[in-house]
């Protein structure tokens, strides 16, 4: 999981904004009269999030006693998500927030959305505020669906407030078949608390980050096979271990914790790999 700066944007500034368009005056003075509900619901959200209480946010219907959840849900589908809407530049602000346009769900996939950190069905307030708008990949949206934590352990990770990335988590084992598969797993360190731990587990399995990896493992394998037996066929292998290393030793200056720096790790130790278990007959 990327971290990403949190955005400066307000949920008051971005609302009030979607709704300047609003043309059906009931309609304006409905959402208009809600702006004091959407602070609050943000300042709740920030509180929450990082004391691992995002589970306790009540879920509504009704907002302020007459507009709908899908009333507020229109504000974002038609006057933030929609092109050519005072909304949009806010969300394209967002979209555009990752380094090289990556996921930071998943690290792997690039960004074609924004989702809702807590689901705009069920948490209508929080529909445009900024902090609860993480830009994904369709994938990563689509597998999150509308999951609502129902415990501390079920909060997946949060892009702008959860920052695992200085410390190694990710790793991997090798699996002795033909062709050989490389299975990845979370291994925290000792010193993350246990809130911790399990919430990098659930966010690693809601995502089915072992599947995406383990895939793109398999086609690395196959990819660099030739290479890998004419270092054996010179240097034996020790010499093909050696080159393993020296790949390891360069993505995890990088990425600590890149499906590639798990692989190059995992494989760079495994003697069955190095003697000739990588070979694809």
């Amino acid at each position: 999981m990327k971290t990403i700066n949190k955005p400066n944007l307000t949920a008051k500034d971005t609302f009030l904004s979607c709704i300047s368009i609003v043309r059906n005056a009931q309609l304006k003075n409905k959402l208009t009269a809600c702006e004091n509900l959407i602070i609050q619901a943000e300042t709740e959200f920030d509180s929450k999030i990082s004391t691992g209480n995002i589970y306790t946010i009540q879920s509504e219907d009704i907002i302020n006693g007459n507009v709908t959840a899908k009333e507020l849900e229109s504000v974002y589908t038609q006057r933030m998500a929609k092109k050519d809407t005072p909304g949009r530049v806010i969300y394209d602000k967002l979209f555009s927030a990752p380094k090289f346009g990556i996921c930071p769900y998943c690290s792997h996939r690039l960004v074609e959305t924004l989702d809702h950190y807590l689901p705009k069905t069920e948490f209508p307030k929080l529909v445009t505020t900024p902090i609860n708008l993480i830009p994904s990949c369709f994938t990563c949206n689509k597998g999150k669906l509308n999951s609502v934590p129902n415990r501390p352990e079920e909060e997946t990770l949060h892009p702008y407030y959860d920052n695992i990335e200085n410390d190694e988590w990710l790793t991997a084992t090798v699996n002795q078949t033909n062709p050989p598969t490389v299975t990845y797993f979370v291994n925290p360190p000792d010193y993350w608390s246990d809130l911790l731990k399990e919430r990098v587990k659930f966010h690693f399995e809601s995502f089915s980050l072992n599947a995406l990896f383990s895939i793109q493992a398999a086609v690395l394998i196959r990819s660099i096979n030739h290479r890998l037996l004419n270092i054996y066929n010179s240097l034996g292998a020790n010499g093909v271990k050696n080159y393993l290393e020296a790949e390891s030793e360069s993505r995890y200056a990088y990425d600590k914790n890149s499906w590639q720096t798990a692989f190059y790790n995992t494989t760079s130790k495994d003697d069955w790999f190095c003697n000739r278990g990588f070979n694809i007959n």
